[in-house]
Order: structure tokens, then C-alpha cells, then sequence
């Protein structure tokens, strides 16, 4: 028999089988058992996190004969041939390859005919978002009233490119990338049934590089089992995947931290001799600099590799990280302009280690020679990235569809809210409104996950709290990241950007704090209560009812708690 690939030997044939999509793959199972199906289904989320498989696992549900707690029974006729490809009554449509207004049309006139096997006809259009618009809107009076035996089931990992007319008629369902520990879970499940013996570190790296894809990781298993059957090493994998060793990534992190511009580089060209890409090593430096300022203000979640690596943390100012996030996204960004990946790295490594030196510490000077050295250095690398940047920018064109963002400065901290937000987030909650903020927190995944890895760990730590017609208030965990993030102009713009596609809508974003939100909240509640009450004076109000509390419950919904 012919070998077939992981991720389609393991492809999941229960809902109980699905890992990371518990609460998705849970509602699914319930609407089945209380017969409660509706006609048409969005599930939308990154690549390779569930949806393919939930629809053909929720498609042989709906036939089965022998249900079991919701489940399929995939012993029944009608399941051993949804296994196969072989039930008529499943049909599993390709939108890339299919995707014009006679493949839809036919569609249209075949779903009046009755199921011939199952109890329901069901359509699963997969890369849904690849349909002609024109294809679209031959489905839409379809997937709003289609006969009772027919059920849809529309797949995408672009959801901003569903018009809002096919989503409006959908039960939507977002898929969430799978965290790191459910894929290395799931890995070692496979690789135990498959009798293949794996290194721990292996399987991180594994689950870092598949970016909480599970197929994604069945692949690079493949990958490596092809490279050599009998286990996985942590040497093939990071050979294969082009990741550095961590504690490779560890060392440098401290030297570039330390300002040790010759040992950083020295082991820059090593990590690239060895197969580790630019692009892999500034994209780990990211993630690595998050963590480690998240261990310097307490966060223990986090293992190194080097002994001495967490406590050599506290030596280091915490301007420090966010520098380091800052010019290794520069350098991704230049990456894109050039075949030399080398080189914006070397610029990288150079700019991070050259600023502190360049000011002398009291009591002692700089010697000239060294400066002149790194300054020299910094020139050459610099007019090369330029001079490429310049020839990749004569080929293109730039597209300014919106004025950009002004920079502001951060005004003086009161009670450690910026003073212009703390106003700008009264006039929001004076505004506020519960089905913006659902409409919001509903597409949030769906925002985050456009953001590329390295920026991923900097809007993770975001959450939308409040929310009126016109601007949003997202909470920021950590109070330094608020300030850093605060004046990322462009980062902000991305941000309402991908909200604006996702909500149809355009909104402001304006950020607080995490730890002065409640503060700010119950501060507004209590300068606006004649507002509030006089907001309120058109409402009929019960005898109990106090407008005060009615109108914080609508602007926060359960966050409210109310006490005597």
C-alpha cells in the first residue's frame, strides 16, 4: 500500500479527536443531539487548526445512523462510505478551482432534490473566500432559504474576503491557532502509536515553526521521518526547519543585550553557516525578548536552556527589549527588499550593540579607535541595505488609501493612564455600546491572527473592553507594553486596519492599561452619574431599576458587579 502522509492518516473522525477547538467542536455536537442544525455554517481561522475536518466530521454526523452522544458511530453504512469519499449525499466542493457562477448555479438547481442515502444533503465549499463575486451572489438566495434537507458548510482561512451579505446568513465559527502544548500532545500521541521515538526539544521547535497549525506539524514530521525513520532529533529538525538552537538564540540574545558587537556577529555567521535563516533567527530574538521581559517582572512560566539566562535578566534596563523588537522588525521589514538575507542582520546586530557604547559611562571614556571601528561598520552595512531598498522601491508603487496617523507624545501619567487616552476613553464609555463591543470581541481572533509571528506577541496582549460607534478601548496587560505599543504608530494603524476588514466597520483605537482600567471605569461612573441619569430619564425604569447601574451594565455587560 502506498505511504500516506500523516496528517491524512491522523485526521480526526470524532469531534472528541479535534484537538484545541473544544468549545466549537462541544456546540457542534449539542445541536446535534437536540436537533438543532442550522442550515449554513462559516468556519473561518487559520490554515490547518480544524475546519476541513469538523465539517466532514459534523457532515457524517448528520447521516449516521447510530449516533452516539453526537458523535458519529463510523461503523454504519452511511459512515464507512463518508470515510471513503463515496456518500453521494456528501458533496465537497473546492471554491480555488471552482469558483465561477455555473459551478454555483448548478448547485443551485441540484439542491432541490432529496438525499438518497442520508437524512441530509450537505455542501462543504472549502477556501469559500476564493468565489467570483459574481458566484457569490448566485449562492445568496440559496444559503438563505435552502429545503429543509440541505445543510452548508463554507470553509475559509480569509474571512475578511466573505462579503458581509454570506456571513449574515451563516452561523459563524472562528477557529483559534492550537497552542504549542496541545500540538507537542498531539505529536507524541502519533509518534507512540507510531513507534518512533522523539527528542523533547524536537517537537518545540516542531510546534514553534508550525505556528498553531496541526497539519502544518504532521508535515514537518514527514519531513523529518523521510530524513531519517527510525526518531526524531532535535539536531535534523533544526537542520530541516531552519530554526537556530535555542540555546544558540539564548547566547546571542545576551550578547546583543550585553552590547558584544564581535561575539554577536561571530555567532550570527555560525547560526547562518549551520542552516538557521535570518528570517528564523530575528523572528526567535522577538519571541525570546518577550519572554524574557515577562520573567524580569515575575512571569515563571518560562524555561531557558542556559542556567544562568533568567538571572542574568535583571541586569538588563528594560528600554532594552523593546529596543531589541523594534530594529529586528526593522530588519524583517528589510528582508523583503533583498537576496542578501545576511546583511540586515549584520545591521541589526550592529545597531543593537553599538548605541550604549556610543555614550560613556561616568567616570571613563569610549576609546576613540573602537568607536570609529563600529561607526564604520554601521555605514557600510547601512548604505548597502539602503542601496538595495532603493532598487526594490524604483520597482514598486506605494498605495496611500488613508492619511497616516499622527505621532502624539505621551502626555504626563495620571494614576498611570496617559492623560489625552483617560479623556479620549471617557468619551468612548459616554458613547459606549454592548453590540459594538460583541461585535468586536466576536472577530478579535480573526484580527490577531493576520498578524505575522513576529508581531503576534505584541496584540495578544490586547483585549477590546469598551466600545462605541466609532472607537474601541483595548486593555493592555502589561503597563510597559501599554507605553511601548502606545506610541507604535504604525502598529496601531495595522491594527484598525484588520479590524475595519473584519467588522465592516471602522473604529479608533484608543489603549489603557490593564491595571488602571477598572480604576478609569469606576472614575467615569462616578464624574458622569447626572449624565448617565439624565441619558437614561427617556427609559421606562421599574421600581428597582437604578439608570445608573442600567447604564453600566450596557456598557460592560457582566463585568459589572453590583453591590448594595
Amino acid at each position: 500500500m502506498a505511504y500516506q502522509a500523516l496528517y491524512r492518516k491522523w485526521r480526526p473522525r470524532l469531534f472528541d479527536d479535534v484537538v484545541g477547538q473544544e468549545a466549537i467542536t462541544d456546540t457542534l455536537k449539542n445541536a446535534i443531539k437536540r436537533g438543532k442544525v442550522s442550515h449554513a455554517f462559516l468556519f473561518g481561522g487559520p490554515r490547518g487548526t480544524g475546519k476541513t475536518s469538523c465539517a466532514k466530521i459534523f457532515a457524517k454526523a448528520l447521516n449516521c445512523t447510530n449516533l452516539q452522544d453526537g458523535e458519529p458511530c463510523n461503523e454504519c453504512a452511511n459512515c464507512i462510505a463518508a470515510d471513503q469519499g463515496a456518500m453521494n449525499d456528501i458533496i465537497e466542493i473546492d471554491a480555488a478551482s471552482n469558483n465561477g457562477v455555473d459551478e454555483i448555479r448548478d448547485i443551485r438547481d441540484k439542491v432541490k432534490y432529496a438525499p438518497t442515502q442520508g437524512k441530509y444533503k450537505v455542501y462543504i465549499i472549502d477556501e469559500v473566500h476564493m468565489l467570483s463575486m459574481g458566484a457569490f451572489n448566485a449562492l445568496l438566495k440559496t444559503l438563505e432559504e435552502p429545503p429543509e434537507h440541505v445543510v452548508f458548510i463554507l470553509a475559509t482561512t480569509e474571512l475578511q474576503k466573505v462579503p458581509a451579505t454570506i456571513i449574515s446568513r451563516t452561523q459563524r465559527y472562528n477557529f483559534k491557532r492550537i497552542s504549542q502544548m496541545d500540538l507537542i500532545a498531539r505529536m507524541k500521541v502519533i509518534l507512540k502509536a507510531e513507534n518512533v521515538s522523539y527528542d523533547e526539544k524536537a517537537l518545540k521547535v516542531i510546534a514553534q515553526v508550525a505556528d498553531g497549525g496541526m497539519r502544518d506539524s504532521l508535515s514537518i514530521l514527514d519531513k523529518i521521518l523521510s530524513y531519517d525513520q527510525d526518531q526524531i532529533k532535535y539536531e535534523d529538525t533544526l537542520k530541516i526547519t531552519g530554526f537556530a538552537a535555542q540555546e544558540k538564540i539564548e547566547t546571542l540574545f545576551l550578547q546583543l543585550m550585553q552590547t558584544h558587537t564581535e561575539d554577536s556577529l561571530s555567532l550570527i555567521k555560525e547560526l547562518l553557516a549551520s542552516g538557521a535563516s535570518s528570517k528564523n533567527i530575528l523572528n526567535e530574538l522577538i519571541e525570546l525578548s518577550v519572554q524574557a521581559l515577562l520573567t524580569k517582572k515575575g512571569d515563571k512560566s518560562h524555561t531557558y536552556f542556559l542556567n544562568d539566562f533568567a538571572s542574568s535578566l535583571t541586569e538588563i534596563p528594560e528600554e532594552k527589549f523593546f529596543k531589541l523588537t523594534k530594529l529586528a522588525n526593522e530588519a524583517l521589514n528589510d528582508l523583503k527588499y533583498t537576496n542578501q538575507q545576511a546583511i540586515p542582520l549584520d545591521v541589526f546586530s550592529v545597531k543593537m550593540t553599538h548605541q550604549v557604547k556610543d555614550s560613556p559611562q561616568p567616570g571613563g571614556e569610549v576609546p576613540s579607535e573602537e568607536l570609529s571601528e563600529l561607526q564604520n561598520q554601521i555605514n557600510s552595512l547601512t548604505r548597502q541595505v539602503q542601496s538595495l531598498l532603493h532598487k526594490s522601491a524604483l520597482n514598486q508603487t506605494k498605495n496611500k488609501d488613508e492619511a497616516p496617523r499622527s505621532e502624539k507624545t505621551v502626555m504626563p501619567q495620571t494614576n498611570g493612564v496617559a492623560y489625552d487616552n483617560k479623556e479620549k476613553i471617557y468619551h468612548v464609555l459616554m458613547n459606549a455600546t454592548k453590540n459594538d463591543l460583541v461585535n468586536i470581541k466576536e472577530s478579535w481572533s480573526d484580527v490577531l491572527s493576520t498578524f505575522p509571528n513576529n508581531k503576534q506577541a505584541m496584540v495578544k496582549i490586547l483585549e477590546p473592553v469598551a466600545a462605541s460607534n466609532q472607537e474601541v478601548v483595548l486593555s493592555c496587560k502589561y503597563e510597559l507594553w501599554f507605553k511601548y505599543t502606545n506610541n507604535d504608530v504604525e502598529l496601531l494603524g495595522e491594527l484598525e486596519a484588520q479590524l475595519a476588514k473584519m467588522t465592516q466597520h471602522n473604529y479608533k483605537i484608543v489603549l489603557v492599561a490593564a491595571r488602571d482600567w477598572q480604576k478609569v471605569r469606576a472614575d467615569f461612573l462616578s464624574k458622569h452619574k447626572a449624565e448617565l441619569l439624565n441619558k437614561n430619564n427617556s427609559e421606562r425604569q421599574t421600581p428597582k431599576s437604578n439608570p445608573v447601574v442600567d447604564k453600566a451594565q450596557e456598557l460592560f455587560g457582566d463585568l459589572v458587579n453590583i453591590k448594595d
